[in-house]
């Protein structure tokens, strides 16, 4: 941790608000499900909300200056707990170890908190266990689950706990971020917005070349220029591409949904809808090679490689179709 507090999580206001609101009134259950996507700043408002818990001053935010604070934001807090599992399960022994901690009292605050990271991780046993935990918790623990998604942990532990849910923000509260806080002129703000998900972190992430999404795109876009110049042999040509780049799979159908998206607006006018506004003239070429209709029924095709991929369908053989399937946009 450091001594931002709150305001290292971008955007998140309301979040912020209700959680400050809660440790102002001493209002504080014992079970917590901090809810949302990738990169929205989940564990990182639980790690804050945990320091201001336990922040001697008990206000609303954390004052960074106490024993308590200095020790939470160096990491080494004796009643802070972050349960970080980096397995593809938590365990029943993963578990057990976590209620051992439960039923100890705070070495020096009056409450301690433990943060479980990916708790959807949870086995079916480990679930069960834990369950006998939220139901007769200490009064002096606060337990705090990470997900990316609640539905993936069984229902009697949601029922337990309060969910604070974390969304992605509009487009436009991203770019005003962008434009305001970091300076980004316009046209950079609205591309680095259309590939941020929503989410402030990830843009300013691409804003400092840490997601190489632009990069990755330059790359994908060329590609779709050499497959709608070339015969389908091309296809096999770009296997080892992909094999490379498996891990970038869902930016890669991301950019491409994108793109195509760009190019049936450009046919139909709609210039200022174009998220990769900088590429006009790339844009402008393709449109004259591709049909308008089979460019809008473009987004079916990817969405289908990424459940053929997320589904275990055989990775080349996935590549290979989309692959063809892009030859197929340009005109008869």
């Amino acid at each position: 941790m450091d001594g931002l507090g709150y305001d290292e999580v971008i955007g998140q206001d309301k979040i912020k608000k209700h959680l400050m609101d809660i440790t102002k009134s001493d209002s504080i259950s014992h079970g917590y499900i901090f809810e949302g996507p990738k990169g929205t700043g989940k564990l990182r408002l639980a790690e804050v909300f945990a320091q201001t818990i336990l922040c001697t001053e008990r206000n609303d935010y954390p004052c960074g200056v106490c024993s308590s604070c200095i020790k939470a934001m160096a990491g080494s807090h004796p009643d802070i707990h972050v349960m970080d599992y980096s397995e593809n399960s938590i365990k029943r022994q993963d578990v057990d170890e976590i209620q051992e901690i439960v039923y100890v009292k705070p070495y020096e605050s009056r409450r301690k908190v433990i943060i479980i990271n990916d708790a959807q991780k949870m086995t079916v046993q480990a679930s069960n266990t834990f369950l006998k935990t939220l139901e007769e918790p200490p009064e002096d623990t606060v337990i705090i689950l990470i997900t990316l998604n609640q539905s993936l942990i069984i229902q009697t532990i949601v029922s337990r706990c309060q969910t604070i849910k974390l969304d992605r923000i509009s487009d436009r509260e991203v770019k005003r971020i962008l434009m305001e806080e970091y300076g980004v002129e316009s046209q950079m703000a609205g591309l680095i917005t259309g590939y941020s998900k929503g989410i402030v972190q990830r843009a300013v992430n691409i804003l400092r070349e840490e997601v190489n999404i632009l990069q990755l795109r330059g790359e994908i876009v060329d590609m779709v220029d050499d497959i709608l110049k070339s015969g389908k042999s091309i296809v096999f040509e770009y296997e080892k591409y992909f094999d490379k780049h498996k891990d970038d799979i869902d930016d890669i159908l991301e950019i491409l949904m994108i793109w195509f998206r760009d190019l049936s607006f450009y046919k139909v006018g709609a210039v200022d809808q174009i998220i990769n506004i900088d590429r006009m003239s790339l844009i402008e070429k393709q449109s004259g090679k591709t049909d308008g209709k089979r460019c809008s029924e473009m987004y079916e095709l990817f969405q289908n490689t990424y459940d053929d991929v997320k589904s275990n369908v055989n990775y080349k053989l996935a590549i290979d179709n989309m692959l063809f399937g892009i030859q197929e946009v340009k005109h008869d």
